[in-house]
């Protein structure tokens, strides 16, 4: 996830932080992801459908992992297509600068060209189910929903963050709900990322992290 601009950090800072937080400082420099574990050496693990986790070293990355519990690691999470013999990534974000995002896809490399680590599961789903999730994907009112800075699961829909985009369309192409139980934060409920990566309903396909990566 990325909560970026004025309101969407205030936001973040109160949902996923609590009050009186500060952002974290600037993570050390690290070699890249990409470098140590070239994507040549594993995307013949993949298949379309999968979800891709990364951890970023943005400023508020460490805060959208803290909220996934005690084993929170990842930040960001999307949807892997394979288009033209490339690999992408389908999520949900928003602009540095303006706090408002929605939808977009990015060449896989592209998704992990800052990231610190990356994992992979594969939502167990009929091949079927799987296609569906991938057309939703596609489809333009899937794409031009807006990112939600509240955070919120009571808005029917409006706006989405990264875990809630994933989530809804899983369930909307399949009726299968792959993020259940549900975490919480204060009183309020959350899809977290490792509600996604630690699911019943999903195995995992690979892992890799950076060895001097950290909260």
């Amino acid at each position: 996830m990325r909560l970026i601009g004025t309101l969407a950090t205030a936001a973040l800072a109160v949902a996923l932080a609590g009050p009186g937080a500060a952002p974290l400082r600037a993570a050390p420099v690290v070699p890249a992801l990409l470098e140590l574990a070239p994507l040549s050496g594993w995307q013949q693990a993949l298949q379309p459908g999968d979800l891709v986790f990364r951890r970023g070293n943005g400023l508020w990355s460490g805060y959208f992992a803290g909220a996934s519990g005690d084993r929170g690691y990842f930040s960001h999470v999307g949807l892997l297509m394979h288009d033209g013999g490339h690999w992408l990534v389908v999520h949900t974000e928003a602009d540095d600068r303006t706090g408002v995002g929605g939808v977009r896809t990015d060449r896989l490399e592209h998704f992990l060209a800052q990231a610190q680590g990356v994992a992979v599961v594969r939502p167990r789903l009929e091949r079927a189910q799987a296609a569906r999730a991938l057309e939703l994907a596609r489809d333009p009112a899937w794409q031009a929903i807006p990112f939600d800075a509240r955070f919120r699961l009571d808005d029917d829909g409006e706006a989405m963050y990264c875990t809630e985009w994933i989530q809804a369309l899983v369930l909307a192409a399949t009726g299968e709900d792959i993020a259940r139980p549900r975490s919480r934060f204060g009183r309020m409920p959350i899809i977290s990322i490792d509600d996604l990566r630690l699911s019943a309903r999903v195995e995992p396909v690979l892992e890799h992290r950076l060895p001097a990566a950290g909260r």
